[in-house]
């Protein structure tokens, strides 16, 4: 019995010799390492029937055996490798397995260096949105989809792709034309995304949109005298649900529930109001002549702040980040820029060099947060990474940039003629 055993063995042991596939004689090729905000792209040449690994750590070189080293099993090119620290040396290499086997030659390290996204040099234009051609006002996301609105009812949806397989990451798969409610015609000033996408006309129309390519019909803003509602945002006061839109000649309006009436808030000012944002739990609102309006709980406004300026002033934004100098910024005509360390008293900002465009919108970004970013006329485009000292850039040949975000990794922004741009 023994020796039947012993055979058996012997059996499957030259039987797993003969059916063990042998490991890829050659190492993965054409293996490239694109830098990104935080994050690095690795793409290479793919065979069928491999499995490709790729392994990394800060540094010159890669250890593929040790501790040190971090490796993704079955990787797929092109593939993100996020969370990595702007500013330091990564180096990659790759092997290959076939069917269960043995690794394969490991490839050259290839060192990349991820980096801030949003200078010079870094923007591309975006995919082509369908024709005919509209001016988009504002852009929100979902976290997987990007809804852009603007004049004639323009709505265009975008599924989030970074990278992409074109050869420019332009962070969205297509545009695809919303379905709207039936006679809507109205301009389409501005967009958000709440757990649901809600937009607001210039004629004070709201629409709503689960998925942001069919929309429904809202209440209406509607009172003697409003015209040109300009901006939307969603929040909660003093604990409660709030919708605040806002207008020209001081126009503010408010509700808890789309499918009820607004309440037209007293705003103590008759300058157009640009635009409406939370920040740090209040709804701040900017206008024209340098108008900055806070309000802490939807009901009332509170007076004017100071914002140290005449210009009219477009957008603004927050960061939590309690290291920065200034956590409050606001943007506007002629390039120009407030900040504030209190949401109080602002004071103008200097960008190098100095910009004479009109800055549109600003927004956060960078893999950890920490830089400000605006867009506006001709592509302009100034940064800053502490709120105190801004620099200028261009996001290249495109038209108005009108507002700009950032999902994981890059910009993008949207603005007149169907522009749009990104950065990585």
């Amino acid at each position: 019995m023994r020796l039947l055993i012993l055979a058996i063995a012997a059996l499957f042991a030259l039987s797993a010799c003969y059916t063990k596939t042998h490991p890829p004689g050659d190492a993965p090729t054409g293996v490239q390492a694109d830098p990104g905000d935080g994050l690095v792209v690795v793409h290479w040449d793919t065979l069928p029937d491999l499995t490709y690994w790729i392994f990394y750590e800060p540094g010159g070189t890669v250890a593929v055996d040790t501790p040190e080293s971090i490796a993704i099993r079955g990787a797929v090119s092109p593939r993100l490798v996020v969370n990595l620290v702007n500013g330091i040396d990564y180096a990659f290499v790759m092997n290959a397995t076939q069917d269960g086997s043995a690794a394969g030659p490991n490839s050259v390290p290839v060192v990349q260096r991820p980096r801030l996204a949003g200078f010079t040099g870094s923007w591309t234009t975006g995919i082509p949105l369908p024709a005919p051609p509209q001016n988009l006002k504002s852009i929100a996301f979902s976290g997987a989809r990007f809804v852009a609105v603007g004049d004639a009812a323009t709505i265009f949806a975008g599924d989030f792709n970074y990278p992409s397989t074109n050869p420019n990451p332009e962070g969205v798969t297509a545009w695809v034309p919303a379905t709207l409610p039936a006679g809507f015609v109205a301009d389409l000033s501005s967009v958000i995304y709440n757990g649901t996408f809600v937009a607001l006309g210039t004629d004070g129309s709201i629409i709503s949109s689960l998925d942001g390519l069919t929309w429904t019909a809202n209440s209406r803003i509607s009172a003697t005298g409003v015209s040109g509602m300009n901006g939307l945002s969603f929040g909660f006061a003093a604990g409660v649900a709030t919708y605040i839109a806002v207008g020209n000649g001081g126009a503010i309006f408010a509700t808890t529930n789309l499918a009820t009436s607004w309440t037209p808030l007293t705003s103590g000012t008759t300058s157009d109001l640009t635009s409406v944002s939370v920040l740090n739990t209040s709804f701040v609102v900017t206008g024209s002549g340098g108008t900055l309006l806070r309000s802490r709980d939807g009901s009332s406004v509170d007076p004017p702040l100071v914002s140290n300026t005449t210009s009219t002033l477009r957008a603004a934004v927050f960061n939590p980040n309690p290291l920065l100098t200034n956590q409050y910024i606001a943007v506007g005509d002629a390039g120009t820029v407030v900040a504030s360390n209190d949401g109080a008293t602002w004071n103008q900002i200097t960008i190098t060099p100095p910009l004479t465009q009109v800055l549109r919108s600003v927004t956060i970004g960078g893999a950890t947060a920490t830089r400000f970013l605006a867009v506006g006329q001709g592509g302009a485009v100034a940064y800053s990474d502490n709120g105190l000292t801004w620099l200028s850039a261009s996001a290249g040949p495109s038209n108005n940039l009108a507002s700009v975000l950032f999902p994981r990794g890059l910009y993008l922004a949207v603005g007149d003629a169907g522009a749009n741009a990104v950065s990585r």
